[in-house]
């Protein structure tokens, strides 16, 4: 100990001589710096060029030009510019835990719980985004710096986390708190930016509302956006190609909220006047306007404007669109068409949803692998960085006191050092090892997954496109009854891709840890009946559902979340229709202490105690050649778990498969 204390006392005289002597050329090259710092990394955003800011941030942390937060927040920037997301949060994050010691470091942080509270709320990690946001807005208030945009844009964010979890009044309080501090905002520096950005947070704030139909309040916003463009309308500054998209929004969300208000004339008033703008004309007005005509059933309309898509695709790069694309663009575009009886496009849509899904899935499985990639690779950098880092710090020190004693405890510290690095490095491969073994395996069950899904999405548009070239083919005449049934094919089978697309959506939200709003008081009986009448309702259902009552289990009543339950109690009763041949379904609901229990029992082939936890696992399917997509008992497990219960296979029960679902939050 004595002879470490010896050390830092050397160590210290000799950095604080070493700081002296640099003080007077750090002062004088300090801020010039700083200003070519921030000209080197303002160039590099404004070009678009991601990679070159990226190695800017490491540089020019390296040298001391830039705090270690705005160096992560330019990091994240960077990767989330090249949807990076992984890595994007990643530094975002340690911007936020980064200690804030000046003015500059207070705006760098704002800026980064900024940016990941938005990564968040689009993951649906609403819980996290709350506690991120919350924060954020706690630590710029003590600080006084409110009157930004950031801040602003947080208390949105929360507003949004609120709407999803159902809390409509405090969703409202959270954004007329954003709204009025926007207009403090724009009352203290009313200039172009600051009104522009006003001006997008009304417009998120409208279209979460359309999204959660709650139209109503999604009209009062089109007002209040009508009021903000009205007052920018004023101003010198105002740009007027901006204010002519912007009014033109303004109108096609003041149209969708008409027509969700069921006031169809007012709604059809709103959307001409929105076709007098310049930027309806163009392609992007031309994709906003469907959604209000799709509302609106105008089918061919839609139609029309859905014909630029594939210009839009080209325009923004989208060479190899993803399942979020498919089911965003492509099947609204299928349905529109087939809705204006544009039988021969809808056909040729629904080719190239086929060609597309296979490849959809396999970039997305890329993209993750290559993100998963470069994770390791920035680990094994910043390694580096640090060791580098190490190595001139220490020889400052050799250089500045040159002792014998200093330099023999100088060398096995050396050695020390490198001992714990290659302890350290072991321990990181060890640990990339199993990562890979991991990736491989995901790999496999995935592979498995796309080829189960891609038999099971062209078994449907094989049929469709056997019946739209039926209906198409000329000199072919059909009776009523031919074409009724026709027409009930297609909307099955349409059904049943819209279904595969959802399943594959439902994947995205298996991990998350959120637990569900549980606000719905229902008798637990409700869920077992409604999920028999759905599965019931089901062409596919083959076998009757016997639904047995424990005595007394009319009366109990759950607080939970009724859709979710009732989703997961049906993908149980669709798993156990999928297996069972013939015999019997039985749906069984008890009480079993102060929680309620659906026992779902089949005939079917059965399934090994030893494949019990398997099941449940991502893709799997004990037998490759039954139909399915091997996610169903997956999803219905997350969801039981994120309710407070769990479902488990009763291993025995020789008769077939017995699965025991649990819900919590039994009234008493």
């Amino acid at each position: 100990m004595r002879p470490l204390r010896l050390l830092n006392r050397f160590l210290a005289v000799a950095f604080a001589i070493v700081s002296l002597l640099s003080c007077e050329n750090k002062n004088t090259e300090h801020t010039p710096k700083i200003m070519e710092a921030d000209a080197l990394i303002s160039a590099a955003h404004k070009n678009h060029e991601y990679q070159q800011l990226l190695k800017l941030a490491d540089q020019l942390e390296a040298a001391g030009q830039i705090t270690d937060i705005q160096a992560d927040y330019w990091r994240g920037y960077s990767y989330s510019r090249q949807r990076m997301m992984r890595l994007s949060e990643k530094y975002w994050k340690q911007a936020i835990n980064t200690e804030v010691t000046n003015h500059e470091g207070l705006v760098y942080y704002a800026k980064s719980a900024n940016r990941l509270a938005g990564v968040l709320l689009v993951k649906g990690e609403y819980e996290t985004t709350m506690k991120v946001a919350v924060s954020a807005i706690e630590k710029l208030v003590e600080a006084d710096y409110k009157y930004n945009s950031d801040y602003a844009y947080l208390q949105a964010a929360i507003g949004c986390c609120q709407l999803k979890f159902g809390n409509l009044n405090e969703a409202k309080s959270s954004f007329r708190k954003a709204y009025n501090q926007f207009h403090a905002i724009v009352e203290i520096e009313p200039t172009r930016p600051n009104y522009t950005t006003a001006i997008a947070a009304v417009i998120t704030i409208t279209e979460n509302y359309l999204q959660a139909d709650l139209y109503q309040e999604a009209h009062d916003w089109t007002m209040k956006l009508r009021e903000l463009l009205d007052y920018y309308e004023s101003k010198p500054h105002a740009e007027a190609d901006f204010l002519d998209k912007q009014r033109a929004r303004q109108n096609l969300y003041y149209a969708s909220s008409l027509e969700g208000l069921g006031n169809s004339v007012e709604a059809r008033r709103a959307y001409n006047e929105a076709l007098k703008s310049k930027y309806i004309q163009t392609n992007d007005g031309k994709v906003e306007a469907i959604n209000y005509l799709i509302s609106a059933k105008r089918w061919a309309e839609a139609a029309d404007n859905f014909e630029v898509l594939d210009k839009q695709f080209h325009q923004y790069g989208i060479t190899e669109p993803s399942v979020d694309i498919i089911q965003q663009y492509l099947l609204p575009k299928y349905r529109a068409n087939i809705g204006a009886h544009r039988d021969e496009v809808a056909n040729e849509v629904s080719r190239k949803i086929c060609n597309l899904l296979d490849s959809a899935i396999n970039l997305a499985q890329r993209d993750a692998a290559m993100e998963l990639a470069a994770i390791y690779n920035t680990q094994q950098k910043e390694k580096e960085i640090a060791a580098q880092h190490t190595n001139m710090v220490r020889q400052r020190y050799m250089a500045t006191v040159v002792t014998l004693l200093l330099v023999i405890i100088c060398f096995v510290l050396i050695i020390y050092f490198r001992h714990q690095s290659s302890i350290r490095l072991e321990k990181a491969y060890s640990k990339l090892e199993i990562a890979n073994e991991r990736i491989k395996e995901t790999s496999r069950m995935k592979t498995s997954f796309i080829r189960q899904m891609s038999h099971e999405i062209r078994t449907p548009l094989n049929i469709l496109s056997g019946f739209t070239q039926i209906i198409t083919s000329p000199g072919i005449e059909l009776n009523d009854e031919t074409r009724r049934d026709l027409n009930k094919k297609i909307i099955e089978n349409t059904d049943r891709i819209t279904e595969l697309v959802n399943k594959m959506l439902e994947m995205s939200d298996v991990s998350s840890q959120t637990v569900l709003d549980r606000n719905d008081k229902i008798q637990a009986v409700q869920i077992a009946l409604k999920a028999v009448a759905d599965i019931s309702a089901n062409p596919k259902c083959h076998i009757p559902v016997d639904l047995q009552m424990e005595e007394g289990i009319e009366g109990l009543e759950l607080l939970t979340n009724e859709n979710a339950a009732t989703r997961a109690l049906l993908l149980l009763l669709d798993n156990a229709e999928q297996f069972t041949k013939e015999g019997t379904v039985i749906l069984k609901v008890n009480r079993i202490n102060n929680m309620v229990q659906f026992v779902v029992e089949d005939t079917g082939v059965g399934i090994p105690a030893g494949e019990a936890e398997h099941i449940f696992e991502e893709f799997v399917q004990l037998n490759e050649y039954e139909e399915g997509t091997g996610i169903g008992l997956t999803v219905a497990r997350s969801i039981c778990r994120r309710l407070g219960g769990d479902l488990v296979l009763d291993t025995s029960y020789t008769g077939g498969s017995r699965f025991v679902m649990t819900l919590a939050g039994l009234i008493a």
